[in-house]
């Protein structure tokens, strides 16, 4: 399903922070002795270090949500960390080869972000800051986990993003409409706190608000150019502009046991 492109969904957005943002670096600056004993995780881009959340993480934060909602909308959802009922693992025990069977072997949610036998059709990028942002510090106290007080001789304190407006893109290859409208759903968990991001997210960190939000649609095999699509050298495009206007597009997409079963892939009709 993957030795032809037939579409790609892009999808560019801004993540605005609502609280702060603790993604913790893997290793700590303790060769500076001003630095703060845990730090926020940055990278190099254009030549500054700016705070990052990186696309691996966003994908699993997706996912673990993703696995939520399908299971409320009464769909079979494997577990990845059983190793024997796991989607790859079975695969890979029965040995299916064909692209097509290891699609339907799999669950709603290894059909959309992959298993270790099969492509994930959702690609997240790193997210980088536009614009200004802020970075704070605070000192904290470790808990205890069994009594739930305070730890002596654990007070610590760490640097965290305050403020950010990140920007950043998923891509979704080959997809099915209702992936993108699962993409969408997710967008919304964001929105009203059920997804957040990094770590302290009990102290209330890791909120998100995402705006900005710029879908392109691109097929490549279509021999009639659907309304509302512009040709372009060796396929069609259409660009949608805001969140609301591209809800109301997806709303007659469903998610059900029918809708995600479909393979035929090459013959989906333009959205």
């Amino acid at each position: 399903m993957f030795g032809e492109l037939y579409n790609e969904a892009i999808i560019t957005f801004n993540m605005e922070t609502e609280s702060p943002l603790f993604i913790k670096a893997s290793e700590d600056n303790s060769l500076n002795p001003a630095s703060a004993e845990n730090t926020y995780l940055a990278f190099y881009k254009d030549g500054e270090l700016v705070p990052v959340i990186p696309g691996t993480s966003m994908k699993g934060v997706f996912r673990s949500s993703a696995e939520e909602f399908i299971r409320t909308s009464n769909l079979k959802v494997c577990d990845i960390l059983d190793r024997y009922k796991c989607c790859g693992n079975i695969i890979k025990k029965e040995k299916i080869k064909e692209a097509k069977e290891k699609y339907q072997k799999s669950c709603p949610v290894c059909k959309t972000f992959g298993t270790t036998t099969m492509k994930s059709r959702v690609y997240f990028y790193d997210a980088f800051p536009e614009g200004q942002y802020k970075i704070g510090k605070r000192s904290s106290v470790a808990i205890d986990r069994i009594t739930g007080a305070s730890k002596k001789s654990a007070l610590f304190d760490f640097e965290y993003v305050e403020y950010c407006n990140f920007k950043t893109q998923i891509k979704l290859k080959n997809f099915f409409p209702w992936q993108l409208k699962l993409i969408f759903i997710l967008f919304e968990r964001v929105d009203d706190g059920s997804i957040t991001f990094g770590g302290l997210t009990s102290k209330g960190f890791g909120r998100i608000k995402i705006n900005n939000v710029h879908l392109q649609l691109r097929y490549y095999n279509k021999a009639e150019i659907p309304q509302g699509y512009i040709q372009k050298d060796y396929y069609i495009y259409k660009n949608i502009e805001g969140l609301e206007v591209i809800k109301k597009l997806l709303e007659g997409i469903h998610i059900d046991n029918n809708t995600v079963k479909r393979c035929d892939i090459e013959n989906e009709q333009a959205i």
